[in-house]
């Protein structure tokens, strides 16, 4: 059997029992290491944040913001990030409770050490020496018994474990939307409807930026196997495939265009990374993108960033 059967098997396993993400997050934490603060993790994370930055900033190069992140995940660096950076609040969403209050703290202790060596301004040069001084205050004052959600709370972040299609804001509340490998994750049918929960509480000239990872995850762990191999499945056959735990759309450039275009947000600027067209070649693709744009299949990383239609 290929390994990213097995893998796949494994994850169906772990999602059928209690407390599913606690027993992945071991998972994480000891076979994949993915929760692990790595000083490498932290740099590309808050470079990230950077760059979702910079595409606010080429619409509104100054003053406060409102921020609503999409998938929390493990750990909350790119919110924090943003709040350093100016953003007077920031709502960051997740489907599942990920945070603990010993990664959020991590964080808020890499941001401080990053900070007073010198290091942290070449990384994010926004960051406001006097947001700085409020994360160490609120640093000394948080408990590692605390929710995670009281300590975010203290830097004006409110975390949010919910369905994104309904979200608790009033209309036109949020000037810039983020998310980093996570709408990928967006199941289809949900998809058009968090889009549309985005468009109603966007204010006027709202901005987004999105990285977008269309790579089959699999293929991380089996290098049998290419980016490109869940294109060779119909829905059906991929449905007993995929993995509950990290569950693939398999959505393409072109869907998210269309999506996004349905909404009511105009795209400004993809930044792509495409693959392989041999590793393509390689595998018969499912009826369902076989009339797909051939360079659109071949994206496998994006960038890709616009603001609210009218």
């Amino acid at each position: 059997m290929p390994h990213w059967l097995i893998k796949a098997a494994i994850h169906r396993g772990i999602a059928a029992l209690p407390n599913r993400q606690f027993w992945n997050g071991l998972l994480q934490k000891w076979i994949t290491r993915s929760t692990e603060l790595t000083p490498r993790t932290f740099e590309d994370k808050v470079q990230e944040c950077a760059r979702h930055l910079r595409v606010f900033r080429s619409a509104r190069p100054a003053g406060e913001f409102t921020v609503l992140e999409l998938g929390t995940g493990w750990l909350p660096i790119i919110p924090v990030g943003l709040w350093i950076c100016g953003a007077r609040k920031i709502w960051t969403v997740d489907i599942e409770h990920l945070l603990q209050t010993g990664r959020v703290l991590n964080v808020l202790r890499h941001y401080s050490d990053y900070a007073n060596r010198g290091e942290l301004l070449h990384l994010l040069p926004e960051a406001q020496g006097q947001r700085i001084q409020q994360l160490e205050t609120a640093l000394d004052a948080s408990k590692p018994e605390e929710p995670p959600a009281a300590v975010l709370g203290r830097l004006g972040i409110h975390y949010l474990v919910r369905d994104a299609r309904q979200i608790p804001l009033a209309d036109h509340t949020i000037d810039f939307f983020v998310s980093s490998g996570v709408l990928e994750y967006v199941p289809k049918p949900a998809f058009p409807g968090v889009l549309k929960e985005f468009r109603r509480v966007a204010a006027p000239g709202a901005m987004m930026s999105h990285r977008l990872n269309l790579v089959d995850q699999y293929s991380y762990f089996d290098k049998g196997i290419t980016a490109f191999n869940f294109l060779r499945f119909t829905q059906r056959e991929w449905a007993w495939r995929d993995s509950p735990l990290i569950s693939q759309n398999r959505l393409r450039m072109g869907d998210y265009r269309r999506h996004f275009r349905e909404a009511g947000f105009e795209i400004i600027r993809e930044e792509n990374v495409r693959g392989d067209p041999q590793d393509l070649e390689k595998i018969k693709l499912a009826p369902e993108f076989q009339q797909m744009p051939r360079e659109d299949l071949l994206v496998l990383h994006s960038y890709i960033s616009g603001r609210r239609s009218g």
